[in-house]
């Protein structure tokens, strides 16, 4: 097995400044961490190098997502400050989220942390996961950048975003009534979120990793190198008016090919 990159904080740092990070920006961050190499200091590390580019006029925003842990569940327990996230999105969110300055959003399955003047801004009404009144909707609604730390597109939640805005009908809304949020003081509240969730009745799959070449070929991506990964840079306004006017082409443009197929079997 090859030895794994040495990054340090410095080397995140120059890598977030050559896709165009600055300060007083607003991001929305997907991680990877071992993707990376090895990075010194950790998520600590990365964190640190995210929150000093935007500076203090800036904000960061991270998925501190429990829908592996709550979608198929008929009621959940959402602790905002005690609810884990490290198996679903990553040991960076997981650090990020315990920060004493990160706030985190109430929606049951796709809450996110953020830390930074619009930190309030981002954090969503708690119920729509991706549509209006949502994070992802005030991500661009608020011009944010939309930045993969050695992560990749498959993880590009915006991208339901574009699938709830377009109503795509291999999904559908459930509610989470009877579910509870436990506010950071310990506030118990009613969830009044609901979800845009795949439809049981086939195996629908996403292929989201295909839009990188998307973005490429429209020129609104930005790439750097880092370590052993890549970080990978665009606005999430390009993200998401991009994907929709290839869905407006073929309402099936974002699932897997064998779904495609389902999809057109199914619509006649």
């Amino acid at each position: 097995m090859p030895e794994k990159a040495v990054v340090t904080k410095d080397d995140i740092k120059q890598g977030l400044a050559t896709v165009g990070l600055t300060a007083g920006d607003l991001v929305m961050v997907h991680s990877s961490l071992s993707a990376l190499g090895h990075v010194e200091g950790g998520a600590d590390a990365v964190i640190d190098a995210l929150l000093e580019t935007v500076g203090t006029e800036g904000t960061v925003v991270v998925p501190t997502f429990t829908w592996g842990e709550f979608h198929k569940a008929e009621t959940a327990v959402l602790d905002l400050r005690n609810t884990g996230v490290k198996q679903e999105v990553g040991i960076i969110p997981e650090t990020f989220r315990k920060r004493p300055e990160a706030k985190r959003s109430t929606h049951i399955c796709h809450s996110v942390a953020a830390i930074g003047p619009l930190a309030d801004k981002v954090m969503g009404e708690g119920i729509r996961s991706f549509g209006e009144g949502s994070t992802f909707h005030q991500l661009y609604e608020l011009d944010a950048w939309y930045l993969f730390l050695g992560a990749t597109f498959n993880s590009c939640t915006e991208l339901h975003a574009v699938e709830e805005y377009m109503q795509v009908p291999y999904r559908h809304y459930r509610d989470y009534a009877g579910s509870t949020v436990i506010l950071e003081d310990g506030t118990e509240i009613p969830s009044q979120s609901v979800e845009f969730l795949r439809k049981p009745d086939k195996d629908w799959r996403n292929d989201f990793g295909k839009m990188r070449a998307v973005y490429e070929r429209h020129g609104v991506l930005r790439v750097a190198t880092v370590g052993d990964g890549e970080i990978l840079n665009a606005r999430t306004r390009d993200v998401f008016d991009i994907a929709v006017d290839y869905m407006k082409e073929n309402i099936g443009f974002l699932l897997s090919e064998d779904s495609q197929k389902l999809l057109a079997e199914e619509m006649g």
